[in-house]
Parts: C-alpha cells; sequence; structure tokens
C-alpha cells in the first residue's frame, strides 16, 4: 500500500487582494498571514512567521488532447520550467476520491529518468478529499511533449491503466494559458507536540504574464508530512478545526466560486 506522504489542505484566494507590485504582495501576504494566524491560534499548538519570504519563479503550463482525454480519465500532464534552476520538469498525476483506486497506478518514469514519486491527500473546501498520486521528473529540455506517444515515453505505465490509450492523439496547451508563478512560504503553525509536526503555509500566485502585477489565480493552502504516515486522531482533528475555521473566518480573502488551480486552467477560454 501506498504511504499517505502528506496531506494538503487549500482554498482559492480573491486575485485582486494580492495585485501590485513586489513590495504591495509582501504587504498583502504578511497581512493575509496576521488573518490566518488569528483564526488558527485557538486550534494550534503554535503559530509562526518569518520576514525571510521564499520565492520561486516557474512557468506552469498544462497539456492535454482536444477533447480532454486525460482528464476525462482522472490524470494531469503539466509542465514545469523553473527559471531559477535552469530546468524543466515533465508530472504525471492521477487523482481520484477512492485510496485504493488512485495507488493503484505504475507511475514509474521510463529507464534514463530519475523517479520522483508521491502519493499525497489533497483536501479542499469544504471537506473534499482526493488521492494523488504523482511523478515528476527531470527532462531534457528538448524533450518532445506532442502527443500522448510523448507521455507514454516518459511514463510507460500509462496505457496498462486505462481501456483504451490513442497514443497518436495530439497534445495542446489546456486553456491557451502559460501561468508564472510565485510562491511566497516562510510561516506555520504547530499541530503535534511530540514528535514536533508543523502545517507548512504557502502563498501560491499564477500569473498569465511574467510582468504582470495582478495573478489570474492565488492559492492558499498548508501542508504536513510523515514518510511514515503516523498522523494521530488529536493532530488531525487540530488541522481539520483550523481548516474549517479559515473557510469561515477568512471572510473577503475567500474566492466565493473555489475550486482547484487545474480545474482554472482547464475554465480557461483559448484566445481567439
Amino acid at each position: 500500500m501506498e504511504v499517505v506522504g502528506s496531506r494538503e489542505y487549500k482554498v482559492m484566494l480573491r486575485a485582486t487582494k494580492l495585485k501590485g507590485d513586489e513590495a504591495k504582495l509582501l504587504e498583502s501576504a504578511a497581512a493575509l498571514w496576521r488573518d490566518v494566524a488569528g483564526i488558527v491560534m485557538p486550534y494550534a499548538v503554535s503559530v509562526s512567521g518569518t520576514a525571510d519570504i521564499q520565492h520561486r519563479r516557474r512557468q506552469v503550463r498544462f497539456f492535454d488532447t482536444e477533447d480532454k482525454w486525460l482528464r476525462t480519465n482522472d490524470y494531469v500532464v503539466r509542465e514545469r520550467v523553473d527559471f531559477d534552476l535552469d530546468e524543466r520538469q515533465i508530472t504525471l498525476k492521477f487523482r481520484h476520491p477512492d485510496r485504493y483506486i488512485s495507488q493503484g497506478r505504475d507511475m514509474s518514469p521510463a529507464d534514463g529518468f530519475k523517479p520522483d514519486l508521491k502519493f499525497e491527500e489533497d483536501i479542499k473546501p469544504e471537506f473534499l478529499k482526493l488521492y494523488s498520486f504523482s511523478s515528476n521528473t527531470i527532462v531534457p529540455t528538448d524533450t518532445k511533449l506532442a502527443t500522448l506517444a510523448d507521455v507514454k515515453a516518459i511514463y510507460p505505465g500509462l496505457p496498462a491503466a486505462v481501456d483504451e490509450f490513442p497514443e497518436n492523439a495530439e497534445l495542446q496547451l489546456v486553456g491557451g494559458f502559460t501561468a508564472y508563478e510565485r510562491v511566497i512560504k516562510g510561516t506555520s503553525f504547530q499541530i503535534r507536540k511530540a514528535p514536533e509536526i508543523n502545517a507548512e503555509c504557502c502563498l501560491t500566485l499564477w500569473y498569465g504574464a511574467e510582468t504582470d502585477e495582478k495573478p489570474a489565480i492565488a492559492e492558499f493552502s498548508f501542508k504536513y508530512e510523515d514518510a511514515e504516515e503516523a498522523y494521530s486522531a488529536k493532530m488531525a482533528k487540530r488541522a481539520y478545526d483550523a481548516y474549517m475555521a479559515i473557510q469561515s473566518g477568512l471572510g473577503d480573502w475567500l474566492d466565493p466560486k473555489s475550486t482547484t488551480k487545474t480545474a482554472l486552467v482547464y475554465a480557461q477560454k483559448p484566445a481567439a
């Protein structure tokens, strides 16, 4: 059985609350954290913040067939280009509400690609759980990603998990949308005393262009991890109570049409 190595709780935010230049963004992020900290404090062992805000510059794109074959079969193919590390990463991800269906996939990359497999629990409002089995691998910058056959070349176990695999189907950029990502971290709240476990918070912003000052998509999340899946009922209850309190108490920060980043990209209308 795959071990649930992490549990991540997500809410979508109003992007308009986080627009502005770098200084304004950090000011807004700090205000968001102050509000979150006040909300979760009654449920946490402690809360902490730092001025050491981390930045990560990545380009994120999703690929699928014209008839959304991957999405229909609960898969996602994502490309991330890390500008700072000068790396291109391809991810194959399968999400499903049933843990045993999700874990019953061969997600290993082909020989020659370094594997990075993760089995996680994604939680979105109100408390909808999806089990996410993902496989990341760094590929050369000239690796083709034009058809489903190119995905199969990286992840050869994909065809065995479906009834029919149209390997010659062409891939296209989902929604015609390229996301330029900023990630702000550095805050957390403690949910277990011994051994100490902290829920690490993250603000993820996707922009339609690298020079934009208004994000197209904004998400707040917190996540905790344990390689042995040793999550106690008490710590899970703290995280659950904090998550429910965030949903009821974060007010105008929250996007009332809350969904996921991936769903929002799929909902984008390509430019004419």
